[in-house]
């Protein structure tokens, strides 16, 4: 059992991903979101190579691999959908000039970690936090 919850929490976040960072978002405020272009979204923001294979490297019985794949399909549909339809007003509340910025600042910090150089790990996350919360000051101003 505790297996099985590894496994869909895994399969959900890869499935996910695109909802939770933002793409999803953007996305739809571009106008990206139109029925001729769903199975590009499937393909390229929900069911990408890393999903792929972590569904088909999911360990036990086939109905038990199919289960947790439905279930972390519904669940990662169902976060896509809440990101296509509030993320655009979401995004209204911050400047995407300054967390385009400060994105790039993390991703160079991401790539300082992994060449290894000595600075705190979650100097990303601080970065990406205070850049957000910069973007929503500057927008209110």
């Amino acid at each position: 059992m505790k297996h099985r919850h590894a496994s869909l929490q895994s399969l959900t976040l890869m499935l996910s991903l695109g909802a939770l960072n933002g793409t999803i978002a953007i996305a739809a405020a571009t106008g990206f979101f139109t029925p001729t272009n769903a199975p590009a979204i499937a393909l390229l923001s929900m069911a990408g190579p890393a999903s792929l294979t972590l569904a088909s490297l999911l360990r036990g019985a086939v109905q038990e691999r199919l289960l947790t794949a439905l279930l972390a399909g519904v669940i990662a549909t169902a976060l896509v959908m809440i990101a296509a339809g509030i993320g655009p007003r979401l995004l209204d509340f911050v400047n995407l000039r300054i967390v385009k910025i400060t994105a790039s600042i993390a991703l160079g910090a991401i790539a300082l970690l992994i060449a290894g150089v000595p600075i705190p790990e979650r100097t990303p996350l601080i970065i990406l936090g205070v850049g957000i919360a910069t973007s929503i000051i500057w927008r209110i101003i």
